[in-house]
């Protein structure tokens, strides 16, 4: 006997994984450079007041968030997604996601309502997991 299963087409899902160490290298060979390709001034701006390690391991959270949510989008960073487009805000409470340009255009256009992220790390890896709603269609 066939079991139907039921796809829920109103949850997508988006995960990623990077070295902290990577982030790292990048930050001291572009500097400025590659903050400001990637990251909101927002995120600059905290960025900027952590030292060594610690702003290392908040550059590759955020952008492991950053990259979980363009899989939620289902477009990675093509047809105009930037990074800097996804805004990871790190508040107490947890992270929130906020969204600009072309990522809040596919977002508006797929209709999405809610996207939640988590985000963690270990001695050298960052991980971020992003989860949306869709609208009833």
């Amino acid at each position: 006997m066939q079991e139907n299963i039921s796809i829920n087409k109103k949850l997508r899902s988006g995960i990623d994984l990077i070295e902290i160490k990577r982030l790292e290298k990048s930050y001291e060979k572009f500097g400025m450079r590659m903050l400001t390709r990637l990251y909101d001034e927002s995120e600059i701006d905290i960025f900027s007041k952590r030292k060594g390690y610690n702003g290392a391991r908040y550059l590759a959270k955020n952008f492991a968030g950053k990259e979980a949510v363009s899989k939620v989008l289902g477009y990675g960073f093509t047809n105009g997604v930037r990074p800097r487009d996804i805004i990871i805000h790190r508040r107490y409470g947890g992270p929130e996601v906020e969204l600009k340009g072309k990522a809040k255009d596919i977002a508006k256009k797929i209709k999405l309502t809610e996207i939640s992220i988590s985000l963690s790390d270990t001695d050298s890896l960052a991980v971020a997991v992003a989860h949306a709603i869709k609208e009833d269609t």
